[in-house]
């Protein structure tokens, strides 16, 4: 069943922007449908005496996200040390976030840079009023304007479809499976009413919160093809973007001091093995053979990465979904 529906979004994921929404709601229906039916399974498991302890757990959670939620942006600002630029500093990045947030009928986000050589941006911030646009100088220094332009208004995207409060709330998904797990566990009990093995059931715990984590990985996947796909089409340039996305592979340092906690965020987290792969790919783009190019992509794309633990997909992935679309731009 999981292979069937993994096969299914395989196919989505590549066929047009109409499609793609599809998935967004089939993904939004499948974690939250999930966040639902598991307090509700939970609530009527526990019954009237676990009732207490269960509201309490639950509560937990949704004060640990909610507060995730509230100062995450603060937190961001603090740990990347991002500055502020005004229009004066910076009026052809101003320039452009301001059209494209127009275009998405969206208020225009502060932009900020941050003094960092691996190239890539993100977005943050709570809601689409208070948000903002984070990019790196190591992005600016290897990508042309067109280029800069696929990777905000892929960003914008991001903004516009509220993506950091769905993934916000969808990360308390491993949380109630964990107590799922423990409430379920607690309750089974034998004849003499002793407790279930609790290794067994704290065990059991790890595996479905690591599961809900699994599927939180795959929602987030799916929205950056979206966001891929917006920004090809306000841009009317896949192959900018396409080439951004390349050029990041290939220009990240191997030995890049990542922050992990902002992975999730950024435009790409490419692997390691994806550098060079990604330099024949960009050199393929700039050949203007799309026959070598589609050859380039097919063969990195059956390179095996785990993307399955991945908060975004490899980018071979985004370069085939990317092509797709732009032949239907075309």
């Amino acid at each position: 069943m999981f292979y069937g529906i993994w096969r299914w979004t395989e196919m989505i994921q590549v066929s047009g922007l109409g499609r793609l929404k599809l998935i967004q709601l089939f993904t939004l229906s499948l974690v939250f449908g999930a966040i639902s039916g598991i307090l509700s399974l939970v609530l009527w498991y526990s019954g009237a005496s676990g009732m207490g302890g269960v509201m309490f757990a639950l509560l937990l959670s949704c004060v640990m996200i909610f507060i995730q939620w509230l100062i995450g942006p603060s937190l961001i600002r603090m740990m990347t040390r991002m500055k502020e630029v005004s229009e004066e500093q910076a009026p052809d990045l101003h320039a452009i976030v301001g059209k494209f947030a127009k275009d998405a009928k969206i208020p225009k986000p502060k932009l900020y840079l941050v003094n960092d050589p691996t190239p890539n941006a993100f977005a943050f911030g709570r809601t689409q009023s208070s948000s903002g646009i984070a990019v790196h100088t190591g992005l600016l220094n290897i990508l042309n304007k067109e280029e800069v332009e696929g990777v905000l208004a892929h960003e914008i995207a991001h903004i516009k479809h509220k993506d950091v409060l769905v993934m916000t709330v969808a990360s308390v998904l491993p949380i109630m499976l964990y107590f799922l797990v423990i409430v379920l566990g607690s309750g089974n009990r034998d004849r003499e009413g002793r407790g279930g093995n609790a290794l067994v059931v704290f065990i059991g715990a790890q595996m479905a919160s690591f599961l809900g984590q699994l599927l939180v990985m795959w929602l987030s996947r799916q929205r950056e093809y979206y966001a891929d796909a917006y920004s090809a089409i306000a841009t009317k340039k896949p192959i900018a973007l396409m080439r951004s996305l390349a050029k990041i592979g290939y220009s990240m340092p191997k030995n890049a001091e990542k922050n992990t906690a902002l992975s999730a965020f950024y435009i790409s987290d490419p692997k390691p093995e994806e550098r060079e792969g990604m330099r024949e790919i960009v050199a393929a783009i700039a050949s203007g053979n799309e026959k070598n190019m589609v050859e380039k992509i097919e063969a990195e794309k059956k390179r095996g990465f785990l993307e399955i633990f991945m908060t975004h997909p490899i980018t071979a992935k985004r370069l085939d979904a990317l092509i797709k679309l732009n032949k239907e731009i075309a």
